[in-house]
């Protein structure tokens, strides 16, 4: 029998860590009065990370079918990303599991929001950021296993695999170090951010897509 080689590319590889952020960068709220965006800012955070709509809803008057609908797609989005930087391919299985896994580190995220501060514009929001480090825990189980696996297969033990079962068996390996991983993350020290809240011409506070952008890439430090 001829022996199949398949080659599994290096751990670490950059993480998608762009969020879909879909109705939760677009949707505003009118202002009524005196606009509490700390609450605001609060309650997009906890919406887009935790799955918690509360506050969000009760801020920006949105749907909690809606504020659901966002939430999913970045937990998608989140989930392709721990993909990408594992190497897997997912399988509809997989998917769903890594979705999971995405929404169990999600909900661990440490962060808190400070008073807001007028501005000519709008508001500036501080926001105190514990990065989690489970990334460099994954990485370092990660090494382990990937050259174990390497190893298994330059003698032969997935010769009778198929592309994808063989995909798939790699893959099984790196959701049990996410299971492993997941229940202990580490946290760096707080880093502060500041947020723009901005009063649009419509009458109308948001926060723009770079504001997300900087907040997510502290959350999960690289």
């Amino acid at each position: 029998m001829i022996k199949r080689k398949k080659s599994i590319i290096t751990l670490i590889i950059s993480i998608l860590l762009v969020t879909l952020l879909n109705g939760c960068s677009t949707i505003s709220l009118l202002t009524k009065g005196e606009f509490d965006a700390s609450g605001y800012v609060q309650g997009i955070l906890d919406a887009s990370y935790k799955g918690e709509f509360e506050k969000y809803i009760k801020l920006t008057e949105d749907t909690e079918e809606n504020a659901k609908t966002a939430y999913e797609a970045v937990m998608q989005t989140k989930a392709e990303g721990l993909a990408n930087y594992t190497a897997v391919t997912l399988n509809d299985e997989m998917k769903i599991k890594f979705v999971e896994y995405s929404k169990q580190i999600y909900q661990r995220a440490k962060y808190e929001v400070a008073e807001a501060k007028k501005t000519d514009k709008g508001f500036t929001v501080d926001i105190a950021i514990s990065p989690m480090l489970i990334l460099q825990s994954i990485s370092n189980e990660g090494k382990e296993y990937v050259e174990e696996f390497n190893e298994k297969n330059e003698n032969g033990d997935f010769a009778e695999l198929s592309d994808d079962e063989f995909a798939a068996e790699y893959g099984k390996g790196i959701m049990q170090i996410f299971e492993n991983n997941i229940p202990t993350i580490q946290y760096d020290e707080p880093v502060t951010i500041t947020v723009n809240v901005v009063l649009q011409e419509d009458n109308v506070y948001t926060m723009e897509a770079e504001e997300f952008t900087k907040i997510d890439s502290v959350i999960l430090k690289q």
